[in-house]
């Protein structure tokens, strides 16, 4: 362990997690207003140019990674050298990420754990068949890279991850709305990662059209849908412009 003084502590450093339905605007008004350079992890198989397009900022300085497979991904942000040069770090999006490709990772890794005989059962159902034990596995790969982005926090780096809506998750039934995560150990501990977690909705103006950037909420006042603000400041709502989150 390696004390610091107070005063050597970063200033900026922030782990924040927004979620919405899809086509909001929340990957735009990250790449919008968010401090550069972005290193953007792109973890769906669609092309960000239109989200960049969008954000208007010409001179963005901002790096673009691809998802590969879980390792590589997990190896690529352990190593200090990747991020060195960038001030935020935006991964887009966690549903996807963990739901879809992590998911799918682990299924294929039982299913080929099986014998020929059990392969030959249902192969199309058993290979995306998730047992308790890929469960577990699931949440426990999902917290080792949330340590990662949490160290990435402490050094001074903006984190946003983005997350797509889901309505009375399964993992609690109170909400209203939460982020979309597979399964119920990490959906649950997961708001103890997050500095911010924001709820961003479409914003309209008095005419009924459509205003960007969105609205985002870190705070639900009848708890009906999950929010977390962590800070002195008295913003806990507004346009989703990362420029004026971050001075809280």
């Amino acid at each position: 362990m390696k004390i610091i003084k107070k005063d050597k502590l970063p200033d900026q450093g922030k782990l924040i997690l927004i979620y919405s339905d899809t086509g909001v605007g929340k990957t735009t008004s990250a790449l919008q207003s968010a401090p550069d350079p972005i290193l953007y992890i792109a973890t769906e198989p669609r092309n960000p140019k239109v989200s960049i397009d969008a954000a208007k900022r010409p001179d963005l300085d901002l790096d673009l990674v691809f998802y590969d497979s879980w390792q590589d991904t997990m190896d690529f942000l352990a190593d200090d050298k990747n991020t060195k040069r960038h001030n935020t770090i935006i991964a887009d999006s966690f549903t996807y990420l963990m739901n879809v490709s992590l998911s799918s990772e682990i299924e294929n890794e039982a299913f080929d754990s099986r014998s020929d005989a059990e392969k030959k059962i249902k192969p199309l159902v058993n290979r995306a068949k998730m047992s308790p034990e890929g469960y577990g596995g699931l949440s426990s790969q999902m917290f080792r890279m949330m340590k990662i982005l949490g160290q990435l926090s402490t050094k001074g780096k903006v984190v946003i991850i983005t997350a797509l809506m889901q309505e009375t998750p399964k993992w609690n039934r109170e909400l209203a709305a939460a982020p979309a995560f597979k399964g119920r150990e990490f959906p649950n501990n997961m708001p103890g990662f997050f500095d911010l977690i924001g709820f961003v909705q479409t914003r309209h103006d008095e005419n009924g059209e459509i205003v960007y950037p969105p609205w985002v909420s870190f705070e639900s006042p009848d708890g009906s849908f999950m929010a977390k603000y962590t800070g002195t400041g008295k913003r806990r709502a507004g346009p989703l412009n990362f420029e004026g989150i971050l001075k809280g």
